[in-house]
């Protein structure tokens, strides 16, 4: 994933944390909004241009005993024109359950695909993210780590 790409979703992914956790009880949140950047697809070395729709719904519970448990659900849908003029989509869905205590970090990945609609090659955008989250359930640290492969 570029870096554009990866920034935005590892921001979202924060922003949807950080709106959560605040509150003790329960809190469940919905984000819905057009999405536009560059990838590069390390097959061809084609520049691909993408736009679409990411939502998302994050949901947070603090369990009173030092823990916390969040669900986070996204869908991504994208539409692509790589420099070669080749045409791409892609599609994403994920379900991320994250349970654990608070003030101890987490780790979770994430795949996108880009779909090739010709003969170019199709690849795929990984993103590695970390989070610690405070005893009042406050996100402190998220970092990123984005490679791509060829599919």
């Amino acid at each position: 994933m570029n870096k554009s790409k990866g920034i935005l979703l590892s921001s979202l992914v924060l922003l949807g944390m950080l709106l959560i956790t605040v509150n003790a009880s329960a809190q469940t949140t919905h984000i819905g909004f057009p999405i536009s950047g560059t990838v590069f697809n390390p097959c061809n070395g084609e520049t691909v241009t993408f736009s679409g729709v990411f939502n998302a719904v994050f949901a947070v519970t603090l369990d009173g005993n030092g823990g916390f448990h969040s669900m986070y659900n996204d869908q991504i849908h994208v539409t692509a024109t790589g420099s070669l003029g080749n045409s791409y989509e892609g599609n994403e869905e994920d379900h991320s359950p994250l349970t654990g205590r608070v003030g101890v970090e987490q780790t979770f990945s994430s795949t996108f695909s880009e779909i090739s609609k010709g003969s170019a090659p199709n690849f795929e955008q990984h993103s590695l993210f970390h989070i610690t989250v405070n005893p009042d359930g406050t996100v402190t640290a998220f970092v990123t780590n984005f490679t791509s492969a060829c599919r």
